[in-house]
């Protein structure tokens, strides 16, 4: 391996701005996960042909490379690699946007393509489609969050995916699906071309940096309502029992997210807090924590969406009245709806209430495509009550690690994994907030975090050691993890198991020399 040789030809092939080394280099050694790994190098290709160009040099020195599209995997390492040493390869300024398709609700996006950009620009074009967006923040890559299988509000975005287009280890570029026919008029429409289906290969892999996605977009409903319910623990999972029966007779097919008191303390509380001090009013913990329990009264908390035809909507609001009505107060929102609550909200005595709607606006908006960062607040706050750097956890303060189990739709193990994830969490002296995303009507999402100090080493290590034992408890119960932080891949990657070798396999074959991402989901 030569960095050096490497470094000296990428000095005489790219722009000087396009190559980050030395005190450039501090900002990408951060991450709110407490991780830690020795980057020597970060380049910022900005066309398909660069990355070639990239790919082709560090085979020709031996140096591994290790691409991100905007860095923002927060709470599972954030910019770094897996293994310390690899050339950071950084695609941000590739956020090139296709035409969008508007018969079809497609388009081709780069992987410095955030949220943010791809929301913008559908509203300025006045598109009848919307991004299904995530609550991760609206400067996350779309690209990004899709290839390790994010979650959205309406849709899980791994099948919202048409066609890949990939860098291999060996410098070709292939395109997955119809794609890779240049006279095909069904490429950006098909997912499964003829022959193999390749697309898969590339989500979640090392076998190829990833340069665009074709994608599907959701066609913006003629109605819509989000409702919220609180409900007890002991409750929970009946309550999710019934919502695999709603998704099953077609009443409800938006992703239900359920959060514990703890996420909504976090999520919530900093939001108030924000709107006290700008209204300036009084503005303490206590009182934003006092509004906010006012208002979400059990020890979960689920919202979800319904959308639609009118017809559709108001026969939906009926099904999940009678359904989950057992549970708590089933509460609608539509936007007109919240515009009316904020007017209300202004008469005497209603202050709280106002409070609490300002707060909570921007999440509201999540399920019809309107992105946001507020929830971001939520990795300081239970270590200070600002941040200057509230949009990037990386360079605050606050810690936050994450644990993604995949539960199955069976009461009695819903059951048992929030019961080991209390357990696990109390015995290092943490309160992991958990959120529980309807996937389907066979399995829900965990998204498990801790949150600590990172300016204290040893809550930093205690953090580690819990999200270790989390996953572990996770994997005896058979709520296997569908992502995985940095520092637990050997908790996945199982040497004797036929998938794994296939994998090697697969590597051998498009990557040779094993220069893109060593250890990323791959023996």
């Amino acid at each position: 391996m030569s960095l050096e040789n490497l470094a000296i030809e990428l000095r005489d092939r790219f722009a000087p701005h396009a190559l980050i080394d030395g005190a450039g280099l501090d900002s990408y050694h951060k991450a709110t996960s407490g991780h830690e790994r020795s980057i020597p190098l970060v380049v910022r290709p900005t066309t398909v042909e660069e990355v070639q160009t990239l790919v082709l040099a560090a085979r020709r020195h031996n140096t591994p490379l290790y691409p991100i599209s905007s860095g923002k995997n927060w709470g599972l390492g954030s910019r770094l690699p897996v293994t310390s040493g690899n050339v950071v390869v950084d695609l941000g300024a590739m956020d090139e946007i296709g035409p969008v398709d508007e018969r079809y609700g497609v388009v081709m996006v780069r992987p410095g393509v955030t949220q943010a950009q791809l929301a913008a620009h559908l509203a300025k074009t006045g598109s009848r489609f919307f991004l299904d967006v995530t609550g991760s923040g609206a400067d996350t890559s779309v690209v990004g969050n899709t290839l390790e299988r994010g979650v959205a509000y309406n849709t899980l975005r791994a099948e919202q995916v048409v066609s890949v287009e990939v860098v291999l280890g060996t410098g070709e570029v292939i395109k997955t699906g119809f794609a890779h026919f240049p006279e095909s008029k069904i490429g950006p429409l098909c997912r499964f071309g003829i022959g193999p289906d390749l697309g898969g290969l590339f989500l979640q892999s090392n076998l190829g940096i990833v340069v665009g996605l074709t994608i599907k977009l959701l066609p913006r409903p003629a109605a819509q309502a989000m409702f919220l319910v609180s409900l007890s623990a002991a409750d929970l999972p009946a309550f999710f029992e019934a919502m695999r029966d709603l998704v099953q007779e077609g009443s409800l097919d938006s992703i239900v997210h359920v959060g514990n008191r703890r996420r909504s303390e976090i999520t919530l509380t900093p939001l108030i807090y924000r709107q006290l001090v700008a209204a300036g009013l009084p503005a303490s913990r206590a009182a934003a924590q006092a509004i906010a329990d006012k208002q979400m009264r059990g020890q979960w908390s689920a919202i979800g969406v319904v959308a639609g035809t009118p017809g559709h909507v108001a026969q939906s609001q009926r099904r999940v009245r009678a359904r989950l009505g057992r549970f708590g107060r089933v509460r609608f929102m539509t936007p007109a709806r919240l515009d009316l609550a904020k007017r209300v909200s202004r008469l005497p005595g209603l202050g709280g209430l106002r409070m609490f709607l300002l707060g909570v606006e921007p999440l509201l908006r999540l399920p019809t495509g309107v992105p946001t960062s507020e929830a971001l607040h939520s990795v300081y706050w239970p270590s200070v009550d600002r941040s200057d750097y509230a949009d990037n956890p990386d360079l605050g303060a606050g810690g936050i690690a994450f644990s993604a189990p995949v539960i199955p739709l069976d009461g009695p193990t819903i059951r048992a994994a929030v019961e080991a994830t209390d357990r696990v969490g109390a015995s290092f002296g943490f309160t992991p907030a958990v959120t529980l995303n309807l996937m389907n009507d066979r399995t829900l999402e965990g998204v498990v975090s801790i949150d600590f100090s990172r300016a204290d080493s040893a809550r930093r290590q205690q953090a580690k050691e819990c999200l270790r034992a989390l996953n572990r408890a996770y994997f005896d119960l058979g709520c296997t993890p569908y992502r995985i932080d940095i520092d637990n891949m050997d908790l996945v990657l199982r040497p004797d198991d036929p998938f794994w070798t296939t994998v090697r396999s697969l590597k051998q074959a498009l990557d040779p020399d094993g220069i893109i991402a060593p250890g990323r989901y791959s023996l």
